[in-house]
């Protein structure tokens, strides 16, 4: 006993579907199409994250936060001199 799905995906792939029909949307790839818009979506996250924590912007938000102050020029002085220090107290190689 077939599905309506199975029915629906056999009437829009076949060879003999009217030109009319051709040009409707198929429905029966919508769950790829969502899965795969997912993946994309969680990848562009992953990227943005990734960029984030390269240009320090990561680093400010936690600073903000663990200081619990608002985003100023004042509070980005303040980022930008506590990371010179941690910076200046690493020890360097060679």
């Amino acid at each position: 006993m077939k599905t309506k799905e199975q029915d629906s995906f056999k009437h829009c792939h076949s060879e003999r579907a009217s030109a009319r029909e051709e040009s409707a949307v198929c429905l029966c790839g919508a769950g790829a199409l969502a899965r795969e818009l997912k993946r994309l979506k969680l990848a562009a996250s992953l990227l943005l994250s990734m960029l984030r924590e390269v240009f320090d912007e990561s680093a400010y938000a936690r600073f903000l936060a663990r200081h619990r102050v608002a985003h100023s020029r004042e509070a980005y002085a303040d980022f930008l001199r506590e990371n010179e220090l941690v910076k200046a107290r690493r020890p360097r190689c060679c």
